[in-house]
């Protein structure tokens, strides 16, 4: 189906995480419907993993269209933006509330599959209307170009605030909330005290006796349940793991007053800042728009993560109680594309069939105006030939620069969040990408490096935040590097060398 030869003259841009197929199939065929294109676009979807294979031409030259079109009609992104919110934000939140105000027990079977069948329906849709990521190789050469035309250089902390983001990210949202509590806790009368005795969820009654304290942290549980949810892991944050994170804050030297003002205010003092750095250089309305393009984008990769981590709660919702009905484990169920489900109970003929279908027809590609999936020996032949072009193509280990800063420490990579016990303070994390639920892994490390994004993506956006050195779009550092290694981290050059090559 594929010309084998041209694969092996493109060059590839990956994108990896851990995920099931009733998370990520359906998401995986909307990414491949909305580019359209048979050569140089290919996704990837086994049993416990999704990988997309990008021609880094074809992404160049997308990236480029869209920027131009920006440039001929400023508010292009944001109409899109806005579209998206609509047809999928808004959407997604309606099938939400839904799922929230029923008794799924009392559903029928037919009411119980309507409702799956329309999660999974959106989960496809919200992949087909834009697809930010292919701004990932370029995004800072293309800022670049625009700067050298204008005959403007900027340092390297302006360019940063220009591409930050003028509206708070989810974490730093779930942050500011958090400190919100911290902070009534020490205004009251003996609260801190309390909290050192609420040391497993059986200890939560200590919080009726602050009512106040106690709304308040189940109004942030309600809010942020789904923060640690990803690809291939969900899990209902509670009560008791704030109260957790509350108590290392407040044992800590933070000043949770002000880390407070800074983040409620961030939005009104990025743009005042942002301002008076095109004013200081005089940018034309084009640069101005242009920077916020970018920050938008990064602003918006925000966004779509929420909402996988939101939709990824509500499949296990929903498909704990198919399961549960159909007498099957939900391991062996999320083993299925979420489309699949027609019938409770679900055919142990369907899952014996997918079984077989993710481990052996697992790529897809688009042909014929559809999605079609790749025989058994052919996917095998077509990743082994981009795995291997895109090893001959790594001359030394480095990449784009996410957050400057030099660091030393131990490699530690991370794949699967059953690994995030690995990570010790002061290590370098190695990852093929982050997500929200690696933030407190970022918090940790002395210096961060991903095979993958741009400087739009998760990675570069949350370690400027957190102000942790940062090299990103490696492509291999995951594969080339090894746990225990020493290295030096020079994101000022975006360089990465090895001290002591001995894994440990």
């Amino acid at each position: 189906m594929l010309n084998l030869n041209n694969l092996k003259k493109l060059e590839w841009y990956r994108q990896e995480t851990e995920a099931n197929p009733y998370f990520a199939y359906a998401p995986c065929c909307g990414c491949v419907t909305f580019f359209k294109r048979k050569e140089g676009i290919i996704w990837y979807c086994t049993q416990d993993n999704a990988r997309a294979y990008l021609s880094k031409e074809c992404l160049r030259k997308m990236a480029e269209e869209y920027l131009q079109k920006e440039k001929k009609k400023h508010g292009s992104l944001d109409a899109l933006f806005k579209d998206w919110e609509t047809n999928v934000k808004l959407i997604n939140s309606k099938i939400f509330t839904s799922v929230n105000k029923k008794e799924l027990t009392n559903l029928s079977n037919k009411e119980l599959l309507a409702l799956n069948k329309e999660l999974a329906e959106q989960s496809f849709v919200m992949w087909t209307k834009f697809f930010m990521d292919i701004f990932d190789l370029d995004a800072e050469s293309l800022v670049e170009q625009e700067l050298v035309e204008a005959k403007i250089v900027l340092k390297d902390d302006e360019r940063k605030i220009m591409m930050t983001q003028e509206k708070m990210l989810n974490h730093q949202r779930a942050e500011r909330d958090l400190l919100k509590i911290v902070n009534l806790i020490k205004s009251t009368d003996s609260a801190v005290n309390t909290f050192t005795y609420i040391t497993s969820p059986s200890n939560l009654h200590r919080l009726k006796l602050y009512p106040a304290i106690e709304k308040a942290l189940c109004e942030y549980q309600k809010n942020y349940f789904w923060i640690y949810n990803s690809w291939g892991v969900t899990k209902v944050a509670g009560v008791f793991e704030f109260v957790e994170l509350i108590k290392q804050i407040l044992a800590g030297p933070r000043n949770s007053t002000q880390e407070f003002e800074e983040l409620n205010n961030f939005e009104k003092n990025i743009n005042q800042q942002k301002k008076a750095i095109a004013d200081k250089h005089k940018m034309s309305p084009w640069l101005k728009q242009m920077f916020h393009f970018f920050a938008l984008l990064g602003f918006w990769r925000d966004e779509r993560k929420m909402q996988v981590q939101l939709m990824n709660h509500y499949f296990e919702v929903l498909g704990r109680e198919i399961a549960k009905r159909s007498r099957l484990d939900w391991n062996v169920l999320k083993l299925c594309d979420s489309r699949a489900i027609q019938e409770i109970p679900v055919p142990h003929k369907l899952i014996e069939e997918s079984k077989t279908f993710f481990s052996e027809q697992y790529v897809i590609v688009w042909d014929k105006n559809k999605v079609v999936h790749l025989d058994k020996k052919e996917c095998k032949q077509v990743i082994d030939i981009i795995e291997k072009s895109m090893q001959i193509g790594v001359k030394e280990l480095r990449g784009i620069i996410a957050c400057p800063g030099k660091a030393k420490g131990k490699v530690r990579i991370i794949i699967k969040s059953s690994e995030f016990n690995k990570m010790e303070k002061g290590d370098i994390l190695v990852t093929p990408m982050t997500r929200p639920d690696y933030i407190p892994l970022m918090k940790k490390a002395a210096a961060i490096i991903t095979d993958e994004g741009g400087i739009t993506s998760h990675a570069a956006v949350i370690s400027r935040e957190l102000k942790v050195p940062c090299i990103i779009g490696t492509q291999v550092a995951s594969k080339m590097l090894k746990d225990g290694m020493i290295v030096e981290v020079n994101a000022n050059h975006g360089t990465i060398r090895i001290l002591d090559d001995k894994s440990k």
